[in-house]
């Protein structure tokens, strides 16, 4: 087993695990709801009557919550502050205050039937809810830090070239790290507090997996291989570390799961419907200025490849000056001068996607799927990107994990980045993410995120 006592210089690093993002997400909120509870009940208390009752409280914590995550008040950002950042969290609070007592006093004074809930009481209200949160936001902030530094010490195994691209693929991601610098073994893994250890395949054989399974499993330390503790770390599945088989297997599993498959459908085609007679009147507000601004169509079609390789056709709202690309098809650029002024608008509220929502309920795409490309553009990607066809394994969609978590794509790295959240989400699927998905879609509609190229 001497193979084993290899002395080399590796590194360990800082990046925000899902899991600690997922604790937030349920942690803040939750201080929130408490703290509202604990508000109402004091201010009843000192008043001697019933001023916030059950159902406001409730109502406001539904809208209080929807605002804070939106807006990012519930963002894994908060886990660490560091000092340079603490002015901009001051000033920050007193939107969250002016937002606050906005939401609080329409609820308390023009929803409820309690018209002398008063701007003093409110004042009471609002006071107490703030000092409240700001000391169990202290303390959720801290167990999460606590938490955070308990999981950033990870032992890598195997060769140079896999340790480098891992440290090129965290940097990537994260910009914040701490950069610890070790000579390691196995023994000296298990002998310390590290959170576990990362495998290359490329330096295992089935002994030395027998080896690690009875001595280190054994001793409560996690283990990875490479490309599963990337894909479990960054939510993305990098295209040098494809794992086809499982990839293949979680495909195989989700397909044979039907009644899935026709919630799903289900799904788009309420939701779809809904969205249409929803922004309707924003439709046709923004044909009427696309046609005022240079009197051209409101629409284009556009053909596009989707499931299984089949190409379909896009609509959209115009947000190009009339033939932009002059008969050659090219990527969206910063400050991209073919984009007209309503088209800058339309493209930051994602209005003008609206109109795909006909290929939702046509069958051609769903709300939730890669994003599909233009037919022209696909030939140069397959002959540059490895595996670049599995996104066609499931439908394109409106939105997507790439959408929701990276901008818009307008290079071939770019498109590996989306390709490398496609990729997660085909391995992934399930109602469950799918929501997430919708959920994390408002965020970004509504703060404007993810519409500017990324080179």
């Amino acid at each position: 087993m001497d193979r084993f006592n290899i002395n080399q210089n590796y590194s360990f690093q800082k990046s925000y695990l899902s899991l600690i993002n997922r604790k937030a997400i349920i942690a803040f909120p939750l201080a929130d709801i408490i703290c509202l509870f604990i508000s109402g009940y004091f201010t009843n208390f000192v008043y001697k009557s019933n001023l916030i009752t059950f159902p406001e409280t409730i109502t406001l914590i539904f809208f209080w919550t929807s605002f804070s995550y939106i807006f990012g008040r519930y963002s894994r950002k908060i886990i660490n502050i560091v000092r340079a950042e603490r002015f901009n969290l001051f000033i920050k609070q007193f939107q969250y205050i002016g937002a606050f007592y906005a939401i609080s006093w329409v609820i308390n004074n023009r929803i409820s039937a309690n018209y002398y809930f008063s701007y003093d009481t409110n004042f009471i209200y609002i006071l107490t809810f703030f000092i409240t949160n700001s000391i169990l936001f202290r303390l959720v902030r801290y167990k999460l830090s606590k938490n955070l530094k308990n999981n950033n010490k990870w032992g890598f195994y195997g060769p140079n070239d896999d340790f480098e691209l891992l440290n090129n693929l965290l940097n990537k991601n994260y910009t914040k790290y701490d950069y610890i610098i070790n000579k390691i073994n196995f023994a000296e893994i298990i002998n310390n507090n590290y959170s576990g250890i990362i495998l290359s395949k490329k330096l295992l054989d089935k002994d030395s997996e027998k080896y690690l399974m009875l001595n280190i499993l054994n001793k409560n330390i996690a283990l990875y291989f490479l490309d599963d503790w990337l894909e479990t770390r960054l939510n993305r599945i990098p295209f040098e570390y494809i794992n086809i088989e499982n990839l293949f297997k979680n495909f195989n599993r989700i397909k044979s799961n039907k009644l899935q498959i026709r919630l799903k459908r289900l799904g788009d085609v309420t939701l779809s419907i809904f969205l249409l007679i929803l922004t309707l009147p924003f439709l046709f507000l923004a044909s009427i200025l696309i046609w005022l601004s240079d009197k051209g169509p409101i629409f284009y079609t556009q053909k596009r490849v989707g499931k299984d390789g089949k190409e379909f056709s896009i609509y959209k709202l115009r947000t190009m000056i009339v033939n932009a690309e002059k008969g050659r098809p090219e990527w969206a650029t910063k400050k991209d001068n073919r984009i007209t002024f309503i088209g800058k608008i339309l493209r930051r509220t994602r209005l003008d996607e609206i109109p795909q929502l006909i290929c939702v309920i046509n069958g051609d795409m769903s709300l939730i799927g890669p994003r599909p490309e233009r037919p022209e553009i696909e030939v140069d990607l397959k002959s540059q990107i490895y595996n670049y066809e599995l996104r066609h394994l499931v439908k394109p969609g409106l939105s997507g994990w790439a959408q929701v978590n990276s901008n818009y794509a307008a290079s071939l790295e770019g498109v590996k980045l989306k390709l490398s959240y496609d990729l997660y989400y085909i391995s992934n699927q399930s109602i469950w993410i799918d929501l997430l998905i919708l959920i994390k879609t408002v965020k970004v509609v509504f703060n404007c995120q993810g519409s500017e190229p990324v080179e």
